[in-house]
């Protein structure tokens, strides 16, 4: 196992020229979101410098927060109104570093638990946005995470509140200690003829502690490592430390709690449902790993199995276009990062750029034509549409059904009092009730809320049926997972194919246009 030292740098974004996390917070939130914002304080308008990269931009507020600070330039030109020092400190500016092996999806619900945790939780309004960059040289890939925090915290209104506030310093007998002007030897006033004390400034939250960055990249890697060995991704183990201090702290398996499940059935994230989701995310991520695997194993084959002759007196269009734009592009491939709706779904993109994987896979179908992988990719995308269909419905379904399981857990110990009271009669009957008087009206108010959950179809209470019914709806699920995967990956494949196909077009176009109007040519 390797130990990899994990990459972040926390910056603070202000007026000042010693800000090196930039000197206006509509101005990084334009460039983390890659979208065009104007700001303004300062009147400027600033537009982003790439867009390509982008895999995922949100807002997350914290309580008391507007729910129009969801739009990004809102909230942060709310920020930089509200601050009018020229040396103001805006926000703060968090970049860490994310396993390339992470599907983007997989990336996105981990870094919205990491920030609600982190920071929503302790009050800030945090923007995050996930970028995946390319070394053009090497063609190593950069998944990594852009956090922008607010610096202050929100009232019940939903205002800023001041950074610091004074504490009156007092004597030894608990009173407060004037301010004495030394030419009168009285006690200094101010303009409103007020007097003066001596005082402190104290912070009205800790977010600006030392002790926080190191906090924070702990809990990353504990997270990155926690993941990564739920998805038996376990090559390397991240370390926040140096070299010379290395340690296993994971962060340990939780389960839905009552809590959390309350949370989750009235339509709110918790945290504990978001490591669930994490381990419904895993088997996918295995599955397409595996498939992509074996996929590559049998192209390997494939290539192998055919005959230098037979191989040079074939035309193929489609490898004619691999080996043209990996020659163009340091022997690999470009990814539809923006546009890639199946690309999104797989981890592995370093093997969806290799040549040698993408000539082996083109091998592996037979295809020589471009007409060819289009008509596969209609009937794939038929079955892949029935198949993500049929896994929410799946998915649905169980969640309504744990739902209901867990409301019956909550009505089941109230039902022998019921039984019991009505077993009696007259006088006994009577006794009974106001003896546990608590337990039946809990009974009456769990079984009317659970009757209410239930639908129309269901009809009644059956709670062995709802437990059968969900072991079944698992093992279907489960039986998905694979096809589900294999579908996939192979979507993936074509989408980067056709995406090259474009790009070697407008290349090619370039070149054309280059050696007609030399003179007018421009780098691209």
């Amino acid at each position: 196992m390797a130990i990899k030292n994990i990459s972040t740098r926390v910056q603070i974004c202000g007026r000042s020229p010693n800000c090196h996390g930039g000197h206006s917070a509509v101005e990084q939130s334009s460039y983390i979101s890659r979208t065009t914002m104007h700001c303004e304080y300062d009147g400027c308008t600033y537009y982003p410098k790439y867009s390509e990269d982008l895999v995922h931009c949100e807002v997350m507020l914290a309580k008391n927060a507007p729910e129009e600070y969801k739009d990004p330039a809102i909230l942060w030109n709310a920020v930089e109104m509200n601050e009018k020092g020229s040396n103001a400190q805006l926000a703060r500016t968090y970049r860490v570093e994310l396993p390339n092996e992470w599907s983007y999806e997989l990336a996105t619900e981990v870094m919205r638990d990491y920030v609600q945790r982190n920071f929503v939780s302790k009050g800030m309004c945090v923007q995050f946005a996930i970028h995946d960059s390319e070394n053009k040289k090497t063609g190593q890939r950069n998944l990594h995470c852009h956090l922008l925090l607010t610096m202050r915290g929100l009232d019940e209104q939903g205002h800023f509140l001041p950074k610091q506030k004074k504490v009156y310093l007092t004597d030894e007998n608990g009173e407060r200690i004037p301010i004495i002007d030394k030419e009168t030897g009285q006690q200094k006033v101010d303009r409103q003829n007020r007097r003066q004390w001596k005082y402190t400034t104290v912070p009205t939250n800790d977010w600006s502690s030392k002790e926080n960055a190191k906090l924070w990249r702990k809990d990353l890697t504990d997270t990155i490592n926690a993941v990564n060995q739920r998805l038996g991704m376990t090559k390397d183990f991240w370390e926040h430390r140096s070299f010379q201090e290395q340690g296993l702290d994971l962060i340990p398996q939780i389960h839905l709690g009552e809590k959390a499940s309350a949370m989750e059935r009235a339509g709110k994230r918790s945290n504990r449902g978001d490591v669930n989701r994490d381990i419904i995310a895993r088997n996918l991520l295995i599955e397409t790993a595996r498939a992509a695997y074996e996929q590559a194993k049998e192209a390997y084959e494939a290539i192998k199995a055919v005959p230098v002759s037979v191989a040079q007196t074939i035309k193929n269009e489609i490898l004619e276009m691999i080996r043209a734009i990996a020659k163009r592009n340091q022997d690999r491939m470009r990814l539809p990062i923006v546009g890639g709706k199946y690309v999104r779904l797989v981890s592995d993109r370093a093997g969806l750029q290799a040549k040698a994987n993408m000539e082996g896979f083109v091998n592996r179908m037979g295809w020589n034509a471009f007409e060819q992988m289009a008509a596969f990719k209609e009937d794939k995308e038929t079955v892949f549409k029935e198949l993500k269909d049929r896994r929410t419905e799946l998915r649905d379904r169980m969640k309504y059904l744990e739902t209901l399981l867990e409301a019956y857990r909550q009505y089941e110990p109230y039902i022998k009092f019921h039984k019991e009271c009505w077993a009696l009669k007259g006088w006994a009957r009577k006794q009974y009730e106001r003896k546990h008087i608590s337990e039946l009206a809990y009974f009456d108010s769990y079984r009317d809320r659970l009757k209410g959950m239930i639908r129309e179809e269901d009809k009644s209470i059956h709670f062995t049926k709802w437990e059968k019914e969900l072991d079944e709806l698992r093992l279907e699920y489960n039986e998905t997972q694979k096809p589900y995967a294999e579908v996939v990956n192979m979507l993936a494949h074509i989408e980067v194919l056709q995406h090259n196909r474009r790009e070697l077009q407008r290349m090619m176009e370039n070149e054309e246009h280059r050696q007609v109007h030399p003179t007018k040519s421009r780098c691209i």
